[in-house]
């Protein structure tokens, strides 16, 4: 499969596209810069320079290398310390948002059969104890979030189009694992005793290891049917469950916990949302995929990103 993909060398980007190398398809991936040219080529794919929001040129980029899917996972998600100002998320909602418009555009231009988006949990309300998905939670508007859930209803517009289009937008709990630099500082937070959890100890948080959310992308493309699913780990945690989890992997009894009141006060817009409980169910995934989580909770999943040779892998 000829496959374009947009933000391959971030976080996520990076193994998605390794494991579609590895899975025998032709990767074009857009790029910016040099830099990102030797990243890319690295990962076995080829760097391809276009305007995201130009949806005549992605177009044209489209039919040359006659692409069959494209999957968005681009983003610009903005440092912890400007995650409470409104304004520090335009450049993000402008490429989830704006980009996503134009690809699809683009594949709705040209012989694209399937085009894929990693969403994220947080759209969903506080649902305390309540098991939730796509399937029976609506999203819920907020000034962080509604761009995703507005790349969401590009990715349905793609479908509705028919001739047997694929859209499919895939949830994604909060990443984690040795690759991920939010992991690594809390690890690092955790081992001089401290732990920033908002929200109340028995809110849940809802997961997912960074290898097993590329390879549900994978899955994804070959697989699902067109929808919105929910890539999470098997088991979420309550903040307590995850604090204890955390101070085991750097083998502390306890943590002390930042005090809700002072991280609500640093986090402006962003207070309400980080502090839901969001259960997240994985189930509609598994049962319309071959998709399994290989760490199933974040309780095996800080120990397997506290040992050093899991990390120097």
């Amino acid at each position: 499969m000829n496959i374009f993909v947009t933000g391959a060398t971030k976080v996520l980007g990076q193994p998605v596209v390794r494991m579609l190398v590895e899975n025998g398809h032709n990767v074009y991936a857009l790029s910016r810069s040099p830099e990102n040219d030797a990243i890319i080529r690295g990962l076995g794919a080829e760097p391809v320079v276009v305007d995201l929001f130009d949806a005549a040129a992605l177009t044209k980029v489209l039919r040359q290398i006659r692409a069959e899917a494209v999957v968005h996972l681009a983003t610009k998600i903005p440092p912890t310390a400007r995650m409470g100002k409104a304004a520090s998320w335009r450049e993000n909602d402008h490429i989830r948002r704006d980009g996503m418009r134009a690809l699809v555009d683009a594949a709705l231009a040209s012989d694209v059969r399937t085009v894929v988006y990693p969403s994220f949990y947080y759209v969903y309300p506080d649902s305390g104890e309540r098991w939730i998905d796509a399937a029976s939670t609506p999203a819920q508007s907020h000034v962080t979030q509604q761009a995703t859930i507005d790349a969401e209803a590009e990715v349905a517009r793609f479908a509705r189009d028919g001739g047997g289009r694929r859209g499919i937008s895939l949830r994604m709990g909060n990443l984690y694992g040795p690759g991920v630099p939010s992991a690594l500082e809390q690890l690092q937070m955790a081992r001089k005793g401290m732990a920033m959890l908002p929200g109340p100890g028995g809110a849940y948080l809802s997961y997912v290891w960074l290898e097993d959310a590329a390879h549900a992308i994978v899955t994804a493309l070959s697989e699902a049917p067109s929808g919105v699913y929910d890539v999470v780990d098997d088991e979420p945690v309550t903040r307590d469950e995850f604090a204890a989890a955390l101070a085991r992997s750097v083998g502390k009894k306890r943590l002390f916990r930042v005090p809700n009141g002072l991280i609500k006060m640093l986090s402006g817009v962003s207070a309400d949302l980080i502090t839901r409980s969001q259960r997240v169910s994985n189930r509609r995934f598994r049962q319309a995929t071959s998709w399994r989580p290989t760490v199933s909770t974040v309780k095996q999943g800080w120990s397997l990103i506290a040992d050093p040779s899991v990390v120097a892998a």
